[in-house]
């Protein structure tokens, strides 16, 4: 049942989340991404880049066991995905920022990671699906967000504008769905809430989010662009690297530290919300 949840019921839960992100987005959004180059590159940098580094810093200096060290690699080698671009949304970010940067880190990840994987795992031979990979994105990601980008552009109409804001109240708790049917199939990781593993897991999450923040601040950024690349860079795809440990390597036991991080990353991706979503109130009742 938990199996079946995770293949059917997440990638539906993830695509209404982006069609709710499509219908708050144009054209225009992603014209002015065009404009900031600099900001993509320096974003994709700090996720390909900044983060493995972090990640090697924190297997030496916690001298971590090579089952929570090669899942704490995996997940640094696996920018975010949809959900990433769903928490920008939620928390105010560049919607339009966050999906280009994941888009192109999609292309990447089946050459970057099996090329690295090596630095921390020296006998693995692995060869990620490209195609499936691709099409995975598009279906969760870019499809249902174009579809948004579609209804924004024709939708008109009092029924319309109700519906946009129905439907963006929706995001939130279709988010809170998808956290709570991942820890239904994945139980087991309670047992290892105050381990080792844990305490890498969040802390790559908050260092990549701290990094984030950095670059912005460098590139002179302001608030959204700071939401929004902390989020690109401290917001991990866990589902990739479990797909990696599990059927890629055939090593279940190494998801366990992506497996936590899932769970974990939850804690600052809801304070952010949160924060973000309160100000909105705040602004609407002050008006």
């Amino acid at each position: 049942m938990g199996l079946t949840m995770l293949t059917v019921a997440l990638p539906i839960a993830l695509a209404w989340m982006m069609y709710c992100v499509g219908l708050t987005l144009s054209l225009a959004d992603f014209k002015r991404v065009g404009r900031y180059p600099l900001f993509i590159f320096s974003g994709l940098a700090a996720q390909l880049v900044g983060l493995p580094l972090i990640a090697l810093a924190l297997i030496h200096f916690f001298g971590l066991p090579e089952v929570v060290a090669v899942g704490l690699w995996l997940l640094a080698l696996a920018p975010g995905g949809a959900s990433s671009n769903v928490i920008t949304h939620l928390s105010g970010g560049n919607a339009a920022l966050s999906i280009s940067m994941t888009a192109v880190s999609s292309l990447i990840i089946p050459f970057s990671l099996p090329l690295l994987l090596p630095v921390v795992l020296s006998d693995s031979q692995l060869v990620l699906p490209l195609k499936t990979a691709i099409l995975q994105l598009i279906m969760v990601t870019l499809v249902p967000v174009s579809i948004g980008m579609i209804c924004h552009h024709v939708g008109r109409g009092k029924w319309f504008a109700s519906f946009a804001k129905w439907a963006g109240r929706s995001s939130i708790w279709v988010l809170m769905f998808t956290v709570a049917i991942t820890l239904a199939a994945n139980s087991q990781v309670f047992q290892q809430l105050f381990s080792s593993a844990s305490i890498v897991a969040i802390a790559l999450c908050l260092l990549g989010m701290t990094l984030g923040i950095i670059v912005a601040r460098l590139l002179k950024g302001g608030e959204v662009l700071t939401k929004t690349l902390a989020i690109e860079v401290g917001i991990q795809n866990a589902g990739t690297a479990i797909f990696v440990a599990v059927v890629q390597l055939g090593q279940p036991e190494l998801a366990l530290t992506p497996l936590l991080y899932g769970v974990l990353m939850n804690i600052p991706v809801a304070v952010m919300i949160f924060r973000h979503q309160r100000g909105a109130l705040r602004s609407l009742f002050a008006r």
